[in-house]
């Protein structure tokens, strides 16, 4: 009896400290995130790429780069989470709130393609270019989006111009 008693009390001991223990789905968002840090990428809270005005809920990651000048491009969310927006050239994404300069079209692309699938918008605000994504891929493709990212203030600089 009193060897159950010690059992049961290793078990109330020990069970909250396998529950402080990241699980590996945890581990792979922290990786994600610490590759990109390395990489000089912004990785924040955002709001729904296609969500409206009055919806503020931090519910997508966005992976970003600041501008690197003064001047800025016009705002614009290219985005693949719903089919509210304007229609683009690039079957199941979307513009909002407006469409981009043409300027834009051959560089998204040559981006478009090579994203992953869980990438569900490119933004572009005051602060810097970015992309939303589920971090649910290898984590090495933080790589991948670093390159379309940097691809992408390339031109938002030149054209800001």
């Amino acid at each position: 009896m009193i060897w159950l008693l010690i059992i049961l009390m290793l078990a109330v001991v020990v069970s909250p400290l396998m529950m402080m223990k990241s699980s590996p789905r945890q581990q792979q968002i922290s990786l994600c995130r610490q590759i990109a840090r390395s990489l000089s990428i912004n990785v924040s809270l955002h709001p729904r790429p296609d969500a409206r005005e009055a919806e503020k809920s931090l519910v997508s990651t966005l992976y970003w780069l600041p501008w690197q000048s003064d001047r800025r491009p016009e705002p614009w969310v290219l985005h693949r989470c719903s089919n509210r927006g304007l229609d683009s050239r690039w079957p199941s994404w979307y513009w909002l709130p407006r469409r981009a300069e043409a300027q834009w079209e051959s560089v998204l692309g040559e981006v478009l393609p090579q994203l992953p699938s869980g990438v569900s918008a490119v933004v572009l605000n005051s602060a810097g270019i970015g992309m939303t994504w589920d971090e649910r891929n290898d984590p090495a493709i933080v790589s991948t989006l670093h390159s379309c990212i940097e691809q992408l203030r390339k031109k938002g600089e030149e054209i800001s111009h």
